[in-house]
């Protein structure tokens, strides 16, 4: 097995304060070949607008499970999945995302790679994130407005294997440990998928909108005075 390595950057800093309420997005309430687009909700009120480019630049869901037309179309994407640190780790899954390859024929992740773009409609706290037959330089970052929160990059200390293979039907988790941000981008150098992603949203402090309710009559009350 190919020992799989991560190098993480914080751009900024950011407060892992914890992860309360977390969802797990696992793509479930969704069907195989579905493609997710606009407004999606993926779980207990997290909403994102989703985007991909290469391929068919469509985020597709793919069915990880034995005997699918997905698997049929890549069996490195059949469960169950060995964490690609420790082959003591067996994980299965269900659905997945993936950037589509073809017009027609099912499900098939894009075989020279592209980037799957989660922008929420909310600030969000993010925990773990699974991906699916990563290969080497695919990364992982979290946003905050145009600012890079946190990032990982996959590396391979074994640059003899130029095969790849070592990767087929492995994840790699990737811990964001609470940061807050609005949008996950993911790019995949070569074929891969989004397994699982651990988030929450982060709630807005109860006397905010008080605060910025007195601010604007501040305001009104002394454009007022002025006139």
């Amino acid at each position: 097995m190919k020992t799989l390595g991560m190098a993480a950057v914080a751009a900024i800093g950011f407060s892992a304060a914890g992860m309360s309420h977390a969802a797990t997005v696992d793509f479930g309430g969704f069907s195989e070949g579905q493609v997710l687009g606009a407004n999606t909700e993926l779980a207990d009120g997290i909403v994102a607008d989703i985007s991909a480019i290469g391929g068919q630049a469509q985020a597709v869901v793919f069915n990880t499970a034995p005997g699918t037309t997905s698997t049929g179309n890549d069996p490195d994407l059949t469960s169950d999945f060995t964490n690609a640190e420790d082959d003591n780790d067996v994980r299965g899954f269900g659905n997945a995302l993936i950037v589509q390859e073809n017009a027609s024929g099912g499900p098939d992740d894009n075989g020279s790679g592209g980037t799957l773009t989660f922008s929420f409609l909310s600030v969000v706290s993010l925990g773990e994130l699974f991906l699916l037959d990563s290969e080497v330089e695919t990364s992982a970052t979290l946003f905050s407005g145009d600012d890079v929160v946190l990032s990982f990059i996959l590396n391979d200390d074994n640059e003899s294997d130029t095969n790849n293979t070592a990767n087929n039907n492995e994840f790699t988790l990737l811990d964001f440990a609470g940061a807050r941000g609005d949008t996950l981008e993911v790019v995949f150098s070569r074929s891969g998928a989004v397994g699982q992603i651990e988030v929450s949203a982060v709630p807005v402090p109860a006397g905010l909108p008080l605060l910025v309710g007195g601010l604007g009559a501040f305001a009104w009350m002394r454009r007022r005075k002025q006139a």
